[in-house]
């Protein structure tokens, strides 16, 4: 059995990533779940719906969902403590979706995985690199107003209704108090870059390999040969085919902007 986990941050092309390993046979969840989201990636997110929301039910716990600034510091224990309240979840949701060749990929895992990672059997990590200013960049495009209301359905579906009016407060603190989060670009970077460095310092002693989106966009084959010798898997002249086609500009504009014109054709 290998677990494939995706390691990133937000607007930093794991549906992109996730959709590759997909292609070669990674179960990455219910294919009704991976199309979902279609309002931030055209051809769907690429999410296993039950972690997503378990993750998010987590992060709320800990009062660090929609609270952006909480994420970086870990010092009040909370979260340690909400994963511990919801693990008899998590080892049940792990043992369900496992398969001989399976994964999954959440922007924000790294605030609760190193709490719950014992739990996974024969982890192989893949961590996907993007420039944090870039991050920002993208973040910024796609906070345009068209998009609040799919992405407030889609948060608020993770929830029981007696939750909501205090996620609904959550939100309005954090865009009345630190200002539209999505116009703050020098807080994304910072929050970028403190995501990375936690990502380094967890797979510091674990299976990992470093990808970085911009090398995965312009040299995609050699990118999707690097994987494919990481996982040690054999997929066949169709899978690597359909992957390959998989990345495509439709695709990374379809991402309201997630990808910077410098990045595309260009090193």
């Amino acid at each position: 059995m290998k677990s494939v986990i995706i390691l990133t941050q937000p607007r930093s092309g794991s549906s992109l990533l996730a959709g590759i390993l997909h292609r070669f046979g990674v179960y990455m969840g219910e294919e009704k779940d991976l199309m979902m989201s279609q309002h931030k990636n055209k051809l769907g997110s690429y999410e296993n719906q039950a972690f997503l929301k378990l993750s998010h039910n987590i992060l709320f716990k800990a009062k660090r969902l929609m609270l952006y600034w909480k994420r970086l510091s870990d010092e009040d224990g909370k979260v340690e403590s909400a994963v511990k309240d919801y693990e008899e979840e998590l080892v049940k949701l792990i043992k369900d979706t496992e398969r001989n060749l399976w994964g999954f990929k959440e922007a924000v895992l790294i605030y609760t995985l190193p709490y719950f990672h014992h739990h996974l059997k024969n982890p192989y990590y893949i961590i996907l690199n993007r420039d944090p200013e870039s991050v920002a960049n993208s973040q910024a495009r796609a906070g345009k107003l068209r998009n609040w209301w799919p992405e407030i359905r889609t948060e608020f579906s993770y929830f029981k209704p007696h939750q909501w009016f205090v996620l609904f407060g959550r939100t309005l603190r954090t865009t009345f108090t630190k200002g539209f989060l999505y116009r703050n670009k020098k807080f994304i970077a910072e929050l970028t870059k403190d995501g990375q460095k936690r990502i380094d310092e967890f797979v510091n002693d674990k299976k990992y390999i470093r990808i970085n989106l911009l090398d995965l966009v312009n040299e995609p084959k050699k990118a999707i040969e690097e994987i494919v010798k990481f996982l040690e898997i054999k997929p066949t002249d169709e899978q690597m085919k359909d992957a390959l086609n998989f990345i495509h500009p439709e695709l990374i504009t379809s991402e309201i902007g997630t990808m910077d014109d410098n990045l595309i054709g260009k090193s």
